[in-house]
């Protein structure tokens, strides 16, 4: 997720295509939503500093975390909820 910069816009979105993902640009005027994203980078720094590799520092947030605003009475992982999701669709 990104806002609507111009750093974001054909080559970075070609890129993302390359390796299957969708680039989602945040709701103009929404500030809110790139927020999330800024968290998201912020909490991906400090994880990066205390385990030494940004590959780590990724791998603990998405596979052992628990995120609060994943619950849905209980705490889960982004990649479970990713998983549950896939389940349902």
């Amino acid at each position: 997720m990104s806002d609507h910069g111009t750093q974001f816009e054909i080559q970075f979105t070609d890129e993302i295509k390359k390796i299957g993902s969708k680039h989602i640009k945040s709701r103009v005027k929404h500030p809110q939503s790139n927020g999330k994203a800024e968290r998201v980078i912020q909490t991906i720094k400090k994880l990066w500093k205390a385990l030494g590799s940004f590959d780590e520092a990724v791998k603990f947030y998405n596979d052992k975390k628990p995120h609060m605003s994943l619950t849905n009475g209980k705490l889960r992982t982004p990649h479970q909820a990713f998983l549950e999701k896939q389940r349902k669709e």
